[in-house]
């Protein structure tokens, strides 16, 4: 019916025809290549509507699937009340759970086939869960992309708007570390396993979950999971008005908070209260605009500009969203779209009316350093960039602003180390790892440099064409340290004929031109 993340709802005619196809896909699945899949039924009464699908047995079946463990099959009463006599339907009872928002606790059984684990109660009707594996100091968590579950399609806004909230939110409380927004939403086009995200990202704990909007309705569905076990921390669900959505990401960031046994001090409660705005239609629009922008063309940017526009004017206290509307002619002056010198100024004009409603903004801030910067006030800009950063340490492009800015100053042993603490956040982003490789090259750092650059081709497997540019730059680099052989190697991989010729003849000719051709 349908699929989110990594997983799908499934609708059947009985509960008999839900089982035996369980089975049949654990035991297709724990064949080899071996994938792991949690299984939960439940059975009752559904609401089908556009191809959406509401209904407690929806919640139930869902909370029931996080608790199963790995190769496991786990049904309600109900389902087993059905089964029970039936041939090769054999069960066990696990143990008795209260689902939140459910009344009634629920008997949840296990279907035994030789994958299942035979988690039984020894002889109590109720059972405590295993206790959480203890997390102190700082956790790193990485959030990933929730999935749009909602039929249209142009609700992906929605969804990336409420990942990016999610970890803002996550962001206020210190002990966390939360990995940025551009590493996850590499995730959204290619999903991996649990383990190797944490693995890749470095990260302890992984939040994912779904959304579904329809109307004024949404239903959110998030589940923490430890990144090495692949066990289930906590999962939760919400079917609240849309109107609630800042509730529930509040919601959302104390219940993380408390499973991995963090205090919240005052300061990080208040911050968690704040509301944006109490227009949810301005809300709406600013989303909207935050999708389009990151798409970073002149069509989109100018949308999304109108969108800001549309939010300010139903709320003119709505700070995000005039720091939004400034960052549209920020980026129209960098990269030229527009009258550079009146953008700078419209841009200037809007980021004071942001930072009047909320100076405690870091998104403002880092927006106001970014004006300094393209206004050459550098001494500015690095106080505003620092002070972004320490309202929100989550803006891992601010690190690299930052980065950038000290390189010019001169002081690379300092931008080093905030290409360091930016890449901590966001481990993925190339155009980071590719400013860091420059700055490692410039400080002596060679075999960093060298050994950096060639896991920016590797990670670039997937994409040919990028990676020849990256067997390019490692070209470039092996011969900058006098890498004769190596530089070749590189240049042949890359398929730049100009550069090769350069390394071999010390002929520039071709090179010249193909330059020339560029620009």
């Amino acid at each position: 019916i349908q699929y989110y993340g990594d997983g799908c709802l499934i609708l059947f005619n009985s509960s008999t025809d839900a089982v035996e196809f369980a089975k049949f896909l654990q035991t297709d699945l724990n064949e080899e290549p071996f994938v792991p899949v949690r299984i939960g039924i439940h059975m009752g009464d559904v609401l089908l509507h556009k191809g959406n699908v509401f209904g407690d047995v929806v919640n139930i079946a869902s909370r029931i699937q996080a608790l199963a463990p790995t190769g496991g099959i786990y049904v309600s009463e109900v389902v087993y009340r059905n089964i029970v006599n039936k041939k090769g339907m054999d069960a066990a009872f696990v143990r008795e759970e209260h689902l939140k928002n459910v009344k009634e606790p629920v008997r949840i059984y296990e279907i035994l086939t030789e994958y299942s684990h035979k988690q039984t109660a020894p002889a109590a009707d109720v059972t405590e869960k295993p206790a959480a594996r203890s997390y102190q100091g700082v956790t790193s968590i990485a959030v990933l992309p929730f999935f749009n579950m909602s039929n249209d399609q142009e609700q992906e806004y929605f969804s990336d708007g409420l990942t990016e909230d999610i970890i803002t939110q996550l962001a206020k409380i210190k002990s966390l570390k939360v990995i940025s927004r551009t590493s996850v939403m590499q995730y959204k086009k290619n999903p991996k396993p649990v383990k190797e995200i944490g693995q890749e990202l470095g990260v302890s704990v992984i939040l994912e979950g779904s959304v579904q909007r329809y109307l004024d309705h949404v239903r959110i569905t998030a589940q923490l999971i430890d990144a090495a076990t692949d066990e289930h921390l906590w999962t939760d669900s919400y079917d609240r008005d849309v109107q609630d959505i800042f509730t529930i990401q509040r919601e959302v960031a104390i219940a993380i908070a408390n499973v991995l046994n963090t205090t919240l001090s005052k300061k990080e409660s208040q911050n968690l209260d704040y509301t944006p705005t109490v227009d949810l239609q301005a809300y709406d629009l600013y989303l909207r605009g935050k999708f389009l922008i990151e798409k970073r063309n002149k069509g989109d940017m100018m949308v999304a500009r109108d969108l800001f526009q549309q939010a300010v004017s139903r709320d003119p206290n709505f700070a995000n969203a005039w720091s939004g509307l400034g960052t549209t002619f920020l980026l129209s002056s960098y990269r030229g779209y527009e009258d550079p010198v009146k953008n700078l100024w419209l841009a200037k004009k809007n980021i004071d009316t942001a930072l009047t409603l909320d100076p405690s903004s870091g998104e403002t801030q880092a927006s106001l350093g970014y004006w300094y910067h393209q206004t050459f006030d550098w001494h500015a800009a690095e106080i505003t960039y620092r002070r972004a950063i320490s309202l929100n340490p989550n803006q891992s492009n601010v690190y690299l602003w930052l980065a950038i800015l000290l390189e010019g100053k001169g002081e690379e042993e300092e931008a080093l180390k905030i290409y360091e603490k930016g890449c901590q956040i966001n481990p993925l982003w190339d155009y980071l790892l590719q400013n860091k490789v420059r700055v490692l090259a410039n400080t002596g750092n060679q075999d960093e440099a060298i050994q950096l650059q060639k896991t920016l081709v590797e990670k670039m497997a997937h994409e040919p064409a990028l990676q020849k540019q990256k067997y390019e730059q490692l070209a470039r680099l092996h011969w900058s340290y006098g890498n004769k052989q190596d530089a070749i190697l590189a240049a042949k991989k890359s398929g730049s004929k100009g550069l090769l010729k350069i390394f071999q003849d010390g002929d520039y000719t071709l090179a010249q031109r193909e330059v020339d051709c560029i620009y």
